[in-house]
């Protein structure tokens, strides 16, 4: 009897180790040895899950222990999905199996079970069912009720809601059922607002899709060519607001379908998006929607029906970029200049660059659209890298929203001590009103006040485990650090002089709205910041109120400042554009310019028009005044001159290396070390700056200082990266957190 020849799997568990462990695979389990597959196996003396990475039919090593299981059926993981981790993992300089696991949702590691419920619908056309209906006697008003219910629900209805709402027992629908009236099907129960939000597109959106303006045609033919050479292609959609971007995608979309490809729709926040989910349904019903904010359960389910094809498109955020597509022919990232799609935690990955890879592997189409595009993309559109498609107007010729910068440190704007909406505003909200036009206001930071302190000694209430100030809450009485989450009762009386009253600095959300309410008491208004949206589908019940015109002042943080599309919004007021501006970091004025620009794009979407008031104390700022001007070529040139002197992305790539501990002393030791470890290396067109104090030099208790290298080229960025991982050295207690490609230096 010939010997069986030996089996090897690589595998990538899911841990802060780079490389992959090797394992024999036992003679009765060979046939479900494949890449992507999930294997059981000892590892250091416990039960481990990983990903099998390699196949191999020999082994260097004396001494191999043996697979004890694979648990699945099939591979959960497609090896297309294995080569992107690998790639997540070297460029980002972490763990392989912590990138391979982030690609796997809890509940399908789990095996979450999937809830099932049944839905009615007709089977017939809605003029067919009403007249059907109109024509039962009288002994059958049951049935017609049904039929009525139901022609108003273009999605259907789920049987228990039907039945209460028709006031029916299930004996109609069985009826209606056997006569070939509607239908009654099984499907996956969810309890995620936005996927029921996707079920039920509004009327609206339900009609047939608008003639595109030349500029949309130029892009979309352009697009659909790509498409149809089943080669990867960039492209870099420049829309202002309100061009018909999301036309284009859907168009694309179409095309894509047509082809019998898939299309990965990537949105900075899925909760921030419910009306793209149903604009997208309305054409295309078989959209899925995956967002780690779903439970368990939905997302489990959500991610087995597109790992089975069941998806022409999918939307969801940064880590739907994983999303098991099996058939990719198209990639979009709307807003794609959002920090948003960096991952602030392992694997640090930017959802574009990994979009981007992902789509050239599966010779796939890229669209990246933005009305402020990221510099790099900008950058790498006039180099060649992308192509550059243009969409200078509104659709139906809408003019862009005159726009009219307000001095705040004018004399005649201040309407007295304590107030943050300047006179201009205030008069403008007022005409809005009375016109029963609708607002939205936008200030960039939350809370009550942004500092405490006392007006005598001069004592400022901080956090005891980050050097920053606290926030004012006033609804909750409590003063809050934004970076750790500690929060304390503020004291009565200065706890330094004694002093009986301190005093509040600077404005939130929460400021706002109380003034709001006190000069507009008859208004209704809602905020929207992330100390309201808490509970589950509360951003898409606010939404759907402004929507419906019961609010007619929508207050918020950038949450608010894009995505958002209401034609009866008239008058779009920016409380302070100084606040992004002032962050010291190198990529603050193109945040600035991107917040004005997109917060002021949510006015002038109907017949009324509208306009933006927005309030400042640098209006010569270059970033303020060119937004206000919607002038982004200009402010772009002006930024990547500045860029490429002082060696900024796009012109060169950075690593930045943070490093924290419980002393000073110990932090900066390791600091002086590693850049002394890149001194001795020589590397070509690298250098570093640091180790250095960051903006917050403390943080949850411990003590920080970075290092920021750049490099003109990717593979400098990669030997610094091997460079600083070498040889760990005595770190003791100091942490170590590399970040490749990083969205802000905080």
């Amino acid at each position: 009897m010939p010997q069986t020849q030996d089996l090897f799997v690589g595998v990538a568990l899911d841990l802060p180790m780079e490389q992959a462990f090797t394992y024999r695979v036992p003679d009765g389990m060979r046939g479900r040895a494949r890449v992507g597959a999930r294997v059981i196996v000892r590892f250091r003396g416990a039960k481990k899950v990983g990903i099998v990475t390699e196949i191999a039919e020999t082994s260097d090593l004396a001494k191999v222990l043996e697979v004890e299981a694979f648990p699945d059926e099939e591979p959960l993981l497609p090896p297309d999905l294995v080569s992107l981790g690998k790639f997540v993992a070297r460029w980002y300089g972490g763990s392989l199996g912590e990138a391979l696991a982030a690609m796997l949702p809890r509940g399908v590691r789990t095996r979450e079970r999937i809830p099932t419920r049944r839905r009615a619908r007709l089977a017939r056309p809605v003029p067919l069912a009403e007249a059907h209906a109109d024509a039962l006697p009288t002994a059958k008003n049951a049935q017609a009720r049904v039929l009525r219910r139901l022609a108003k629900t273009p999605g259907g209805q789920i049987v228990p809601e039907l039945v209460r709402a028709a006031k029916v027992s299930a004996s109609p629908l069985e009826t209606l059922v056997k006569e070939g009236w509607i239908t009654i099907e099984s499907e996956v129960a969810t309890s995620d607002p936005l996927v029921e939000a996707a079920r039920d597109p509004l009327p609206s959106e339900a009609g047939p899709p608008p003639t595109p303006n030349p500029a949309q045609a130029h892009a979309i033919e352009a697009i659909a060519g790509a498409l149809r050479t089943d080669a990867y292609r960039g492209f870099l959609l420049l829309g202002v607001t309100g061009s018909g971007k999301t036309e284009v995608y859907l168009r694309a979309i179409e095309t894509c379908r047509e082809a019998g490809r898939q299309t990965l729709v990537l949105v900075p926040e899925i909760a921030l998006t419910p009306q793209t989910v149903r604009r997208f349904r309305a054409r295309i019903p078989r959209t899925a929607v995956l967002h780690s904010a779903m439970t368990e359960a939905d997302r489990a389910t959500a991610w087995r029906s597109i790992r089975a094809g069941e998806a022409d498109v999918v939307i969801g955020p940064r880590s739907a970029v994983f999303a098991p597509v099996p058939r990719l022919g198209l990639v979009i990232l709307d807003e794609e200049h959002e920090t948003s799609f960096k991952q602030q935690s392992s694997p640090r990955y930017h959802a574009r660059d990994v979009g981007l890879v992902r789509a050239r592997d599966a010779k796939a189409v890229v669209v990246l659209g933005s009305a402020t595009p990221s510099l790099e993309s900008y950058h790498n559109a006039h180099e060649g890298r992308l192509t550059l498609l243009e969409l200078p107007e509104r659709v139906e010729s809408r003019s862009m929203p005159p726009v009219h910068v307000v001095n705040l440190a004018s004399d005649g704007e201040r309407r007295g001590q304590g107030t943050h909406l300047g006179r201009t505003l205030v008069d403008r909200l007022r005409t809005t009103l009375a016109s029963k036009g609708q607002a939205i206001l936008f200030l960039n930071r939350r809370g009550f006040s942004t500092s405490v302190s006392c007006p005598r000694c001069g004592f400022v209430l901080r956090c005891p485990h980050c050097d920053v100030s606290l926030t004012y809450h006033k609804h909750d009485s409590l003063a809050i650090c934004h970076l750790c989450g500690h929060e304390e009762r503020p004291p009565v009386a200065c706890p330094e002089c004694a002093f009986p009253s301190l005093k509040h600095h600077g404005a939130g959300t929460q400021t706002v709205e109380q003034e709001l309410k006190t000069t507009f008491p008859d208004a209704s208004i809602a905020r929207m910041d992330s100390d309201t949206m808490t509970d589950r589908g509360s951003y898409e019940a606010v939404l759907d109120r402004f929507g419906r015109g019961e609010v007619s002042i929508l207050l918020g943080t950038q949450m608010i400042a894009k995505g958002l599309h209401f034609p009866n919004v008239t008058l779009v007021g920016v409380v302070s554009a100084d606040t992004s501006l002032q962050m010291p970091d190198f990529r603050a004025s193109e945040r600035t310019f991107a917040l004005i620009a997109q917060v002021a794009g949510r006015t002038g979407r109907g017949d009324a028009g509208g306009e933006v008031i927005v309030q400042t104390a640098k209006p010569d700022a270059p970033a303020i005044d060119l937004a206000t001007r919607h002038d982004f070529a200009t402010f772009a040139a002006l930024e990547l001159a500045e860029r490429k002197a002082f060696g900024y992305p796009p012109f060169k790539r950075l690593l930045r290396v943070i490093l924290r501990g419980p002393t000073t002393d110990g932090v900066l030791e390791r600091g002086k070390e590693l850049a002394s470890r890149l001194a001795r290396a020589r590397l070509d067109g690298v250098e570093w700056l640091g180790p250095a104090s960051p903006q917050v030099a403390r943080m949850q208790g411990l003590h920080r200082r970075h290092l920021l290298v750049k490099s003109e080229t990717p593979t400098g960025i990669q030997r610094a990266l091997a460079v600083l991982k070498a040889k760990p050295g005595p770190v003791g207690n100091v942490e170590e957190q590399l970040d490749v490609d990083p969205v802000g230096l905080l």
